[in-house]
């Protein structure tokens, strides 16, 4: 057989470059992307590296519906149906079917998607802490040392508006620590960022304190005018302000700093809390019942009847700390008061607690709460009347709404027979 030494190098050189090609392709579809993005995983938590000093765990979660509130009558149920809420978030009902399922929310980026950004040399300027922070401001850094107002080691960032007070601890920081909360105890040197405001709502320091944060060695309270760099910046702001997950988490979070456990029957469950509202506690005026006396007797009767032990909670005069206050509503099978930010106390207690808000508003603009009266009855913004419904529902509550019309001065009686017979449903 004749040998032909041309046609081996041929293939030879035919063999080496197939090799080459498929090592490039291989290490092309590996190698890392530069560009920030997203993996759809709702069970476990992914690490994406986009650069160097970058990390983001990020992790989607299960889409939700918020079923609408209960009423015992139809002029609850018609008021409910002409409000801005409805009227805007009745279209995300599947096929119209608001009655039977509730509200249904997916959106990816504003009810989903949770993500934390660890940041190395991370620089911080007054960027709003939501869903919708920017991948330029996450993404800051600085390179010297004179950039920054200050600098510390770790900081992690919770800059939601007016999270130093009660109400907007629970609605706005309480769903972003539910997920970060390990990096408080895996970087206890790290200081927590939060926004400076006109006070520091002593129940809110007591949380922090319970979760290893003392205002004196950690707390950092924001203005404007600063810039913070951290040579560590965690960054848990893009995270729904809704999504049931992430609000149980939290209350199970308060429970666990608390100390109790969920071991209790709902058996034990005997408190009918009714939160008053009064010249005194109420930062914002008006609101106020003014036919307290036999609304209060109709509670207590219903108290009587049903073996519960009728509970009147003024928050002015609670000077406990805040662990007693978690075990009162933890124990609440009924809550009851006028729309206020005390109501938010309902995030202490047990799935399947009755809600009952009276919902005040104005008779002049009445398909909108009291608290949104400044907008015309058709003009459709969202509107913050409606959170506490919503808190009630992710928190998988028993919630009924009775509107109630106020008076000039924006008070209210109210109506003794449209209570009793809500009370006989629940």
């Amino acid at each position: 057989m004749y040998f032909r030494p041309i046609r081996l190098f041929k293939l030879f050189i035919i063999v080496i470059c197939i090799i080459i090609i498929t090592y490039e392709i291989y290490r092309l579809l590996l190698r890392p992307r530069k560009k920030l993005s997203m993996i759809r995983n709702t069970d476990a938590s992914s690490i994406l590296l986009s650069k160097e000093g970058f990390e983001q765990h990020s992790y989607t979660l299960e889409s939700f519906y918020i079923s609408l509130p209960n009423f015992s009558d139809d002029e609850a149920r018609n008021w409910f149906y002409s409000s801005s809420y409805y009227k805007i978030n009745s279209k995300k009902c599947p096929q119209g079917s608001c009655e039977e399922k509730g509200v249904y929310f997916n959106d990816t980026k504003e009810h989903l998607s949770v993500n934390i950004f660890l940041i190395k040399n991370g620089l911080y300027v007054n960027d709003d802490c939501g869903y919708n922070y920017g991948n330029d401001a996450i993404q800051r850094t600085f390179k010297n040392s004179d950039e920054p107002t200050i600098i510390y080691d770790k900081a992690i960032i919770y800059t939601v508006p007016d999270g130093w007070s009660f109400q907007h601890f629970l609605d706005g920081i309480g769903p972003k620590l539910s997920h970060s909360k390990s990096y408080l105890q895996k970087y206890p040197d790290a200081k927590v960022i939060i926004i400076q405001g006109v006070r520091f709502d002593r129940s809110i320091k007591e949380i922090w304190s319970m979760l290893g944060v003392e205002e004196s060695e950690r707390i950092i309270h924001y203005s404007p005018h600063m810039k913070i760099g951290a040579r560590l910046l965690i960054n848990p702001c893009i995270t729904p302000g809704i999504h049931p997950r992430l609000w149980q988490d939290a209350r199970d979070m308060y429970w666990s700093i608390s100390g109790i456990s969920k071991s209790s029957s709902n058996s034990e469950r005997n408190n009918l809390i009714y939160i008053q509202r009064t010249p005194t506690n109420a930062m914002n005026g008006a609101r106020l019942i003014l036919n307290e006396e036999p609304f209060i007797n109709i509670l207590r009767d219903y108290c009587s009847k049903h073996s519960l032990n009728y509970v009147q909670y003024d928050h002015s005069k609670d000077k406990d700390h805040i662990r007693s206050r978690i075990e009162l509503f933890y124990n609440a099978k009924v809550i009851i008061g006028v729309h206020s930010g005390a109501l938010s106390n309902m995030n202490f207690a047990q799935s399947k607690t009755t809600i009952i808000e009276i919902m005040p508003y104005k008779s002049s603009s009445s398909s909108l709460p009291m608290t949104c009266s400044m907008y015309r009855v058709d003009d459709l913004r969202a509107c913050a009347g409606y959170i506490l419904y919503t808190q009630a529902r992710l928190l998988n509550q028993s919630y009924w709404i009775l509107p109630i019309v106020v008076n000039d001065e924006g008070n209210l009686n109210v109506n003794i027979t449209r209570l009793q017979k809500l009370l006989d449903q629940i």
